[in-house]
Formats: structure tokens, C-alpha cells, sequence
């Protein structure tokens, strides 16, 4: 399949990342009779996944990788104090506003689309000359969209014996991607081997689940 498995959100990072205190409160400026506050656009919110930049997975991947290092000595035990400001620092140092990080982790936990944008983007690029690297990102959408269907039909084949109409149906997958045949057994081969490419046809393909 596509998509491999989420990781795991570390229980022992988010409970030990608390929010900081409540904002402080500011007057409501005086207002003449008549006159009227221009109309500000709402902020962004922190817990929106799609205002997520590349900049700030990146500096969340950088965190939770150190974080993990230390919870991953505990064995299920509490963390010492030392433990805890380990990992809490590695939030601190990452330059994300604990509430932000709080944010991203929950999603790179619950939305596969964060988890894959994180994962290719740590995907190593394709070799030059490659198969990989010539592989556009509509060929590879086109690929991908075909393989679900794939999936769709294989999911129903009994004993590895496809049946005439779903071998049928595999062949239409295949010849109404729009691709030529050849073409989608050299991307399905380079998906196969290369691990940068195989990164992006999973983001590729959380995005079409998650809009289903």
C-alpha cells in the first residue's frame, strides 16, 4: 500500500507541553458616537492543519525526533524532572510556539495528510537521470489515483484468482489513467525503489483519501 503507517503520537510529549497562561486581557478603546472600527480579518487559527508551513513541520519533525530519544528510554516509566526539561526544551529550541507545536503534534497523530507532508519531506531526492526524477507530479497523481482503484478491485479477488470482469476492470484502471501502459509499470517500479518518490505518491494519496 501507499501509505504506511502513522507514527505515533508520544503520549509523555504532549502531557508534559502545557499551554501557556491565558492572554492578557486589553481595553476596549474609546469609540466618538458615529464612528466605526474598520473590520479586521480573523487570525488564523493554530489548530488549522492547512495553515501549517513547510518551515514550521520541519522545525516540529527536528523536535519531536529529540523528544522521542528521551521517551524512548523510559520504557513506560515517569520521566524525571531532568527527563521532562529535556524534552521540553527540545520544544523551546525548535522556535514553535508551544500552543503551535501542541497543534501539529495532534495532527501529524490524527491527519495522514500532515504525517506524509512531514515524511516527504525528509524523503531523500531521487537520483538524477532517474526514472524517479522524471516523474512529473500529474503522472504520479494520475498513477496514484489509479492505484486506488487498483486496490478497490483486488480488495474483492478471492484466492489470488481475479475473475474476467476484474481483470477487466484492473486493465481499464490502468489504460484510463491517462497514462500509456509502459509508462505506469516504470513509475509503479520506480515507486517500488525509490523511497523519495514512493514519499511523495503517499502524500499524494492521503490527500485523495482524506477528500473522499
Amino acid at each position: 500500500m501507499l501509505r504506511a503507517p502513522r507514527l505515533a503520537l508520544l503520549v509523555s510529549a504532549a502531557a508534559l507541553l502545557t499551554a501557556a497562561g491565558a492572554q492578557a486581557q486589553t481595553a476596549t478603546p474609546y469609540q466618538p458616537a458615529g464612528q466605526t472600527t474598520p473590520t479586521q480579518a480573523a487570525p488564523a487559527d493554530p489548530n488549522d492543519p492547512s495553515t501549517f508551513t513547510d518551515e514550521e513541520l520541519r522545525k516540529y519533525d527536528a523536535a519531536i525526533t529529540r523528544v522521542r530519544a528521551v521517551s524512548d528510554t523510559l520504557n513506560g516509566a515517569q520521566p524525571t524532572p531532568e527527563q521532562q526539561a529535556e524534552m521540553a526544551a527540545a520544544v523551546q529550541e525548535s522556535g514553535l510556539e508551544v500552543v503551535r507545536f501542541n497543534a501539529i503534534s495532534r495532527a501529524a497523530a490524527d491527519n495522514p495528510v500532515i504525517d506524509a507532508r512531514i515524511r516527504a519531506m525528509k524523503a531523500p531526492p531521487p537520483v538524477p537521470g532517474s526514472v524517479a526524477a522524471g516523474v512529473s507530479e500529474a503522472e504520479l497523481t494520475q498513477f496514484v489515483q489509479a492505484m486506488e482503484k487498483i486496490r478497490a478491485v483486488t480488495a474483492t479477488v478471492q484466492n489470488g484468482q481475479a475473475t474476467p470482469e476484474q481483470s477487466a476492470q484492473l486493465t481499464a484502471a490502468v489504460q484510463g489513467s491517462g497514462l500509456a501502459v509502459d509508462r505506469f509499470n516504470a513509475i509503479a517500479a520506480a515507486v517500488s525503489q525509490d523511497p523519495g518518490l514512493r514519499a511523495r505518491a503517499e502524500l499524494i494519496g492521503a490527500r485523495y483519501q482524506v477528500a473522499q
